[in-house]
């Protein structure tokens, strides 16, 4: 039986258990509460498997694979950023962000400095850069389901987008977390599958750097191929920003029963991801090199070929089925916040409520609902051109983000001094230089591809905060309050 007959009846029992998570979890969306972060019921194991799944999805196998198999050693660099980033919500974010009783990061933004303008403008940003993600990962399932199912790669894209679109618009953050609990699960027994056939071919950790450095000098050098420093030091920057304001990472901090839990989940996020990392990025990335570079046309088709050349038949629509399904992982978080963005931070709390305007549960949650439809067909108009790697588009959306989120977070949650006036020149000013490098890198303006556009950005938010913070005078005591609550007394 040919690989795609049984990826299609494997990916059919798929999304009938996806479909039913969103059914049933629809039935517990009766508040914001539950639809935006689930009642705020969630203990340790399942915020570390939902934590896991936020950034271990199929984009990060399928592009992973790609960026190691084309760039080399420079793949190892987020290792020593990721962790990094995630001691700094460990230590700075995680509690006062669960204590505080958010909804999302604007809802930070707007509280702590007192600002209906940063909230209605941190919105717009996490509904944008959501998109920028959403694109790089639709992509990821369509080429996922075009090898697992034999499709035209605009009909992987169609269906994948249906899919999840329609279980977080039913389920909410519920049906998000238990959804990422199977496609985690699932994604690692595709994995688990692939191991045993890729040492039969290329060896273990060391047989396959040498063959790959014969084949490939360089390789695994740690400027990878033909990277230059300044870009590589850039990089590492880039996933260091982007651990400490990964959106659907943080954003879950506030669906943790309490602090407590938001926080011990991190360090086993940590040590369990640094497996994944060193396995489904590297080790397969260079697996990928030695036996399927010459096959593809795209460094993004690597996973799938890998899987297809190496696989029997069924073990291959297992694996694929098993990536597909986790692609959705963090897309599905995204799309959540977006609704979130537009009905809760924007039209609640930036336009109703300032205006005495008072509306029901069932008008927010509808709002949500309709938001999620509309940037679900917007990111899939977007992933229908082919504009780069899958990695460097999220890198894309990281930069924007790290210049709206990184700093007001980080010193807005140690510092009680930092003002209404600098938190919001610093994300402005950070967010449209970073979008103007972005424009010139896409443009291939020669100076401008010596830096990752989220450098600039950043410094330009840090120069811009630390220098007006010192002529402007500190948010008043009511409104961080709950960020620091000694302030309050």
């Amino acid at each position: 039986m040919a690989t795609q007959t049984i990826g299609l009846v494997i990916f059919g029992f798929y999304l009938a258990a996806v479909v039913a998570i969103g059914i049933i979890s629809a039935r517990f969306q009766k508040t914001s509460e539950d639809f935006w972060v689930a009642g705020r019921r969630f203990g340790l194991l399942v915020m570390i498997m939902a934590n896991m799944a936020a950034i271990m999805h199929g984009g990060s196998i399928l592009s992973g694979v790609a960026f190691a198999g084309r760039f080399g050693g420079v793949a190892t660099l987020p290792f020593a950023a990721f962790c990094g980033g995630f001691a700094v919500i460990f230590f700075v974010f995680a509690k006062k962000l669960r204590q505080s009783r958010g909804f999302t990061l604007p809802d930070y933004m707007g509280d702590r400095f007192d600002s209906r303008f940063l909230r209605g403008w941190s919105a717009v940003i996490v509904a944008v850069s959501s998109i920028i993600y959403l694109i790089a990962q639709i992509r990821g399932m369509g080429f996922i389901l075009e090898r697992l199912l034999g499709l035209p790669f605009t009909w992987g894209l169609v269906i994948g987008t249906i899919i999840f679109v329609f279980y977080v618009a039913a389920g909410g953050l519920m049906a998000v977390i238990w959804t990422n609990i199977a496609q985690f699960l699932f994604m690692w027994v595709g994995l688990a599958i692939l191991a045993p056939y890729l040492y039969a071919q290329v060896g273990g950790w060391f047989d396959l750097i040498r063959q790959v450095e014969e084949v490939v000098p360089g390789w695994t050098s740690p400027r990878g191929m033909g990277w230059s420093w300044s870009y590589l030091v850039s990089w590492s920057g880039v996933w260091f920003v982007a651990y400490c304001t990964r959106v659907e990472l943080v954003t879950k901090m506030f669906a943790a029963r309490d602090h407590r839990v938001a926080r011990c989940s991190l360090p086993w996020t940590i040590l369990l991801v640094m497996v994944f990392l060193l396995y489904g990025m590297f080790y397969v990335g260079g697996a990928a090199r030695l036996l399927v570079w010459d096959q593809i046309s795209s460094p993004d088709q690597a996973f799938p070929t890998l899987v297809a050349t190496v696989l029997p038949p069924l073990l291959a629509a297992l694996a694929l089925t098993g990536i597909a399904s986790a692609a959705m992982s963090t897309t599905d978080s995204l799309l959540l916040m977006s609704g979130a963005a537009v009905a809760h931070d924007l039209l609640r709390k930036c336009f109703h409520e300032p205006r005495g305007v008072v509306k029901e549960e069932g008008y927010y949650l509808r709002v949500s609902r309709y938001s999620i439809l509309a940037i679900g067909f917007l990111a899939f108009l977007g992933s229908l051109r082919d504009l780069a790697l899958v990695l460097q588009i999220v890198s894309y959306a990281v930069a924007i983000v790290g210049a709206t989120f990184f700093f007001p977070l980080l010193v807005g949650l140690t510092s009680r001094r930092v003002s209404r006036q600098a938190a919001i020149v610093s994300s402005v000013g950070g967010t449209l230089v970073t979008a103007v490098w972005i424009g010139l890198t896409l443009n291939g303006v020669e100076w401008a591809l010596d830096f990752h556009p989220a450098i600039p950005g950043l410094a330009t938010a840090g120069i811009l905060m630390l220098g007006v913070a010192r002529f402007t005078p500190p948010v008043g005591r009511e409104a961080i309050a709950k960020y620091f609550p000694e302030e309050g007394n």
